[in-house]
């Protein structure tokens, strides 16, 4: 069984995933019981802050089907 999710990608993340549009995002469909923690082949330290359906994610959060994912680069600064 699996799951559907509504991916959108932020910063320089989308030069990961080919072909990715940043004005639509992207569909995928996951296995169920999926955490935001869960490698997803992109290496850790890309990845700052994660969102779920408006809300800030935690690691061990399990990702509900149809989910509107967005993912955001670390933020830099001094």
């Amino acid at each position: 069984m699996t799951i559907q999710l509504f991916i959108k990608l932020y910063g320089t993340l989308d030069k990961w995933v080919p072909g990715y549009n940043p004005e639509t995002g992207c569909v995928v469909h996951m296995p169920t019981r999926l955490t935001v923690a869960r490698p997803s082949g992109r290496p850790p330290r890309s990845v700052g802050i994660v969102s779920v359906n408006g809300l800030a994610a935690k690691k061990a959060d399990v990702l509900p089907d149809r989910a509107l994912v967005k993912v955001f680069h670390p933020i830099f600064g001094g």
